[in-house]
């Protein structure tokens, strides 16, 4: 049997079934699950936390103010020793790169061009296999 034939006869027949219907008690079931939360409602807010996550939370807030007042409130450094510390920073950070990260980035960009220019290939094998998109 043609495709296209069992598709109309299979949307035929479909359309003649009758529209199923929801029971009389769905509603009623939706809105009690929703509105009143099933009985379970969600836990928001400040107060809800446990007395450990507020405890934690203060202690996180202080210690991030704490930070804050110290630095607005430290001596300011002079320039030529931010620059030597800008400068053994960006030695560190080369020396990570061409030890640590170069190598490992320079295999991953090889296999991940392997990769796309091997499924490109299948893809195209594909292609000529199956004879092209359809004209459908």
């Amino acid at each position: 049997m043609d495709p296209v034939d069992l598709d109309e006869r299979l949307d035929a027949e479909l359309s003649r079934l009758p529209t199923p219907q929801a029971p009389l008690t769905l509603l009623p079931r939706v809105l009690t699950a929703t509105v009143d939360g099933g009985g379970r409602a969600a836990a928001t807010g400040w107060l809800t936390w446990s007395p450990g996550a507020r405890f934690a939370a203060v202690v996180a807030m202080l210690a991030l103010v704490a930070g804050a007042t110290m630095l607005a409130t430290a001596p300011p450094r002079g320039v030529a020793e931010a620059a030597q510390t800008a400068g053994e920073v960006a030695t560190v950070a080369r020396v990570l790169w061409d030890v640590m990260l170069q190598p490992v980035a320079t295999y991953l960009f090889v296999l991940g061009v392997s990769l796309a220019l091997a499924c490109a290939l299948a893809w195209a094998a594909l292609e000529a296999a199956l004879g092209g998109a359809s004209q459908r």
